[in-house]
């Protein structure tokens, strides 16, 4: 029954093209999947690529001025594919104003998922 099936296709010109470019198709997309290899990075280097383009974005606020930024990861076990955010602190010169410590505050626990008391911005 199922031989008969598949004689029946493969004589319909239609479905063996259909065929012939979904198989082209899936080879293309795997010889292209080797140049797109993903980055394997240490949780150090995780954490301070994190750190870094969130200093980047948070510098871009209106009067915060110079920015370092400090970022805790929870322990990772090992079904976990990425670590958890802990907590963040940043230190910033503008961070005497109220309204930039809020903006801070509210950029960080957005970005990071954390709640707002799991950030910490002093000068």
């Amino acid at each position: 029954m199922f031989k008969e099936k598949l004689d029946a296709l493969l004589k319909n010109d239609k479905a063996v093209r259909i065929i012939f470019f979904i198989g082209a198709a899936l080879i293309v997309v795997i010889a292209l999947s080797s140049f797109f290899e993903t980055e394997n990075l240490s949780v150090r280097d995780y954490t301070q690529k994190l750190e870094q383009r969130l200093g980047d974005i948070l510098s871009e606020i209106d009067g915060a001025g110079s920015i370092s930024v400090m970022i805790t990861l929870e322990d990772i076990d090992d079904n976990s594919a990425s670590p958890r955010v802990r907590g963040a602190m940043v230190v910033c010169e503008g961070s005497d104003n109220i309204i930039i410590r809020q903006k801070i505050v509210d950029a960080v626990s957005k970005v990071l998922g954390i709640s707002t008391a799991r950030v910490a911005v002093i000068s």
